[in-house]
């Protein structure tokens, strides 16, 4: 997912990391619903690795047709409503083809059904972002820290919230937390690049995109914002 100002959300590809753990005990019934989830997705994220248009909701021939595989997806969530892989998955799949209410009518029944995996309520955060509605962001983020406090996601997601809210103090407790929780360093490190930039000390936010590049060297993020500060700054 290609959308920028918030820090973490989940992916096809942990989804199917899920699926593949879960459907072990399931000796690959291809009439189960996450067989057949697991099966759409594969075809989906193979186009996406192969430079295809799926993620733009068109179709390669005469490899794969996008449409059909997420009309497929969608039939299940019509079969089996109240799966909480298939519904996730359809709400990541409308994202990512640029179908954010059609999303977050899918995230909402997940988050509803209390159901719902802490990724479900980033992402619901992430479009919440987009419209602008920060209230509502920071409320839904603030209940899952609640409810599942262990959980690092929830906690990065949040500090992008009080970033933007000018909470900058808050955000960084939040990016403290979700460090001493496991998430990756490098991440951590970009977050608090945009918090820097967020208080106005660009040679800080500098130093932490280099911290960040030392572990992830190619990420393009913190390149970019890399690049952009030192032309700034005349470096």
């Amino acid at each position: 997912m290609r959308r920028s100002g918030h820090w973490y959300t989940v992916t096809l590809v942990g989804l199917l990391l899920i699926l593949g753990c879960a459907s072990v005990d399931k000796k690959l019934n291809p009439e189960d619903p996450e067989i057949q989830l697991r099966a759409l997705l594969e075809q989906w994220n193979h186009e996406r690795e192969l430079g295809g248009s799926c993620a733009s909701g068109g179709r390669k021939y005469p490899y794969v047709d996008c449409g059909r595989i997420q009309a497929e997806i969608e039939r299940l969530a019509i079969d089996y409503p109240s799966n909480s892989s298939i519904l996730l998955a359809n709400a990541v799949i409308a994202y990512e083809t640029s179908q954010p209410q059609k999303a977050a009518s899918y995230l909402d029944s997940l988050i509803g059904s209390n159901r719902a995996d802490p990724s479900a309520v980033v992402l619901r955060s992430r479009l919440a972002i987009q419209d602008g509605n920060l209230p509502f962001a920071r409320r839904l983020l603030e209940q899952q820290v609640q409810l599942a406090p262990d959980a690092s996601e929830p906690r990065e997601a949040l500090a992008s919230v009080y970033k933007l809210l000018g909470e900058f103090n808050l955000a960084e407790r939040e990016l403290q937390v979700a460090e001493r929780l496991g998430a990756p360093t490098w991440r951590i490190d970009y977050n608090r690049g945009l918090l820097a930039e967020a208080q106005g000390d660009p040679a800080a936010a500098i130093e932490f995109y280099k911290k960040c590049l030392a572990e992830n060297p190619g990420w393009r993020k913190a390149q970019s914002r890399l690049r952009g500060l030192e032309s700034e700054r005349g470096l």
